[in-house]
This record gives structure tokens, C-alpha cells and sequence, in this order.
């Protein structure tokens, strides 16, 4: 490998090492995302009564499938994105290595 080669790694190397910071941050958010979604999803469907916020029983019904509907979601794409991040982390290690041994 030449100069001006060693030089391409290093650039690729560096901007997919921001990619995947950035997906790493995704995960993150949809996880926390599916959490609340989730917590929301058991207070809708568990019929716990709150003397400060009462809702009619048609929304309650409506909120409590979509609760589950979102925090389906969010968990599947919270799910794509781990698993995007461990094979973009993988990459990045594997033309770290790549760029060590030449």
C-alpha cells in the first residue's frame, strides 16, 4: 500500500468511525424510546385509575394499542440498530487491522 493509500484508509476510517458513534446514539434514543413507550403501554393496559388525570375509557382503549404499537417499533428499530452498530464497530476494527498490518 501506498502513501496516498494509507491516507484514503485513515480518511474512510475516521468518517465511518463517526457513523458509527452516530448509529451508537440511535440505539440509544430508540431504546430509551421503547422504554417509555413500554411503561406507557403496561399503565394503559394495567387500568390504573389517577385521581388527578382521568380519561373517558374510549381513550384509554385507543392509547393503550398505540402504546403497544410504538413501543413495538421503537424496540425493533432499537434492535436494527444494535446490531448495525456491532457490524459497523466490526468494520472499523477489521480496516483498523487492515491498516496496521500493511
Amino acid at each position: 500500500m501506498n502513501k496516498r493509500e494509507k491516507e484514503q484508509m485513515k480518511n474512510e476510517i475516521q468518517m465511518k468511525n463517526v457513523m458509527t458513534k452516530k448509529i451508537g446514539n440511535w440505539f440509544r434514543n430508540s431504546a430509551i424510546a421503547c422504554l417509555f413507550f413500554a411503561i406507557l403501554t403496561f399503565w394503559a393496559f394495567n387500568g390504573m385509575s389517577d385521581s388527578f388525570i382521568q380519561f373517558p375509557d374510549l381513550v384509554v382503549n385507543i392509547l393503550k394499542w398505540l402504546f403497544l404499537i410504538l413501543s413495538i417499533l421503537t424496540g425493533v428499530f432499537a434492535i436494527m440498530t444494535l446490531l448495525s452498530f456491532r457490524n459497523s464497530k466490526k468494520h472499523v476494527l477489521g480496516l483498523i487491522d487492515k491498516l496496521q498490518k500493511s
